[in-house]
């Protein structure tokens, strides 16, 4: 039985006694927090996580190893996984196994190939209240290794949720100390590397380059599939770039490292990415270097759009599932080349969209956090009027509806990234321009029932 089939069990109704209106018990198309944290540990290739909760907590990697992530480390064929857990069962939680976690984190962090180690908590295991903080602090000590308490928050928040307060717990807790903070010097904190494929891959390289040109050093990028010792190269970072999915971390590294913090937006389509070098290099005093920057990548990127726009994107109707982040680069994507974002569906929490329908405007149709049969009705209204053109979505949308769909996000289960190919940034708005005109083309060919022709026409 899938969530949507699911109904109430509604009583007849009765005389005086009217029934109740059909109330929507689907799941929330979202993910678990604890994905989340498995998403930031899948991002530092030697970390490990012990999770105090059953053995499902092992099952979740799947939404990541060998499905979201082709190139995830977090489970091995040795059976020694970077994700373990205390397989707590409700027996055990009348009595304190304080002792047993203990060994536990001794026991992973003793490992020669762990060079740090997270804990994190299901539901069942927070209530009970353990100290984990100390019990971290205490492995830490005899260990010589860093071991991280990750509050689990699964009750409260979402995949969003985790991987930012793991970046928090880690800006918390990682010795910053011995820095030379100096001002060409940037660090980005609160990047979501949400896998180890080409995709993510070429975003970093392509923010070092930016950064590079306009003459800043890049320290660090939290997250970028680094090793866990190089996360403290952060401490000598005379600016912190603070990025959307992690703005905790990035105030707290700035605070106690005394770096300079700049806010800025995700550079996810070429206006966002004019604003971010603009305000970088103001922020840095590299203007002219930010504006030449800027007429050379927009000379590269906007001229093959010449026949793209008018041919294939003017005029269509597009809609979006997927973060809050990633959906204002979007609509101002939609709005250069001449398109029209109608709807948008955001599968996080309502805190994390906040002004998100006011830069959207009246026009575009917005669903926050929703049910998945709620999200079903919403797609199905969608195209009673006019028909959707094309779908950019995350795994929830995929198949959803029968227009040109292209799977982007997190997670995407269906569409891989095997070299490098980036979408942030100038160059990524080309390569992910690329993406949708090819999908809006190939379901033309499909709607029209055309087939390749015999004849041939050569010389």
């Amino acid at each position: 039985m899938k969530p949507n089939d699911l109904k109430p069990s509604v009583p007849a109704e009765s005389p005086g006694h009217p029934a109740e209106p059909s109330r929507d018990w689907s799941s929330r198309v979202t993910w678990s927090y604890v994905v989340g944290v498995y998403t930031a540990v899948n991002a530092i290739r030697d970390a490990w996580v012990l999770v105090e909760g059953p053995d499902c907590a092992h099952l979740k990697t799947q939404y990541l190893q060998g499905n979201h992530d082709w190139n995830s480390t977090l489970t091995s064929v040795s059976g020694f996984h970077r994700v373990a857990n205390t397989a707590l069962h409700p027996v055990h939680m009348t009595r304190s196994r304080e002792k047993a976690i203990h060994g536990a984190l001794t026991q992973i962090a003793g490992h020669p190939a762990t060079s740090g180690l997270l804990m994190t908590s299901m539901p069942m295991a927070s209530v009970t209240g353990a100290d984990y903080a100390r019990l971290c602090a205490e492995v830490t000590e005899s260990s010589h290794k860093p071991v991280v308490h990750v509050p689990g928050r699964s009750l409260s928040g979402d995949w969003m949720d985790g991987y930012a307060e793991t970046l928090f717990s880690l800006a918390r807790r990682l010795d910053l100390t011995g820095g030379t903070p100096i001002p060409d010097k940037v660090a980005i904190v609160g990047y979501l590397h949400d896998r180890n494929e080409g995709d993510h891959r070429a975003n970093v390289r392509m923010l070092r380059e930016m950064l590079a040109a306009i003459d800043l050093e890049v320290t660090s990028i939290w997250l970028e599939g680094q090793a866990f010792a190089d996360l403290c190269a952060v401490r000598d970072a005379g600016t912190i770039l603070s990025f959307p999915y992690g703005r905790k971390a990035a105030a707290w590294i700035a605070q106690r490292t005394g770096a300079r913090l700049i806010e800025c937006e995700l550079p996810f389509g070429p206006a966002a990415t004019e604003r971010w070098l603009r305000q970088v290099g103001n922020a840095t005093g590299r203007e002219g270097q930010a504006e030449a920057l800027i007429e050379r990548e927009l000379a590269e990127c906007i001229p093959p759009l010449e026949w793209v726009v008018p041919h294939v994107f003017q005029h269509r109707r597009l809609a979006w599932i997927g973060d809050p982040h990633m959906v204002r680069g979007f609509k101002e994507f939609t709005d250069l080349v001449g398109a029209r974002l109608v709807a948008a569906v955001i599968t996080n929490p309502t805190a994390h969209s906040a002004g998100l329908a006011q830069f959207l405007g009246e026009d575009v149709r917005l669903l926050v956090w929703p049910r998945l049969r709620e999200m079903l009705r919403f797609l199905s209204d969608l195209g009673s009027d006019e028909p959707i053109d094309l779908l950019v979505t995350n795994q929830a949308g995929v198949g959803q509806m029968p227009v040109a769909t292209v799977e982007f996000g997190f997670p995407t289960l269906y569409t891989h990234c095997l070299y490098e190919r980036p979408f942030l940034g100038f160059r990524g708005f080309l390569a992910f321009a690329d993406q949708l005109a090819n999908a809006i083309s190939q379901r033309g060919i499909f709607e029209a029932g055309s087939t390749p022709t015999r004849t041939w026409h050569g010389g």
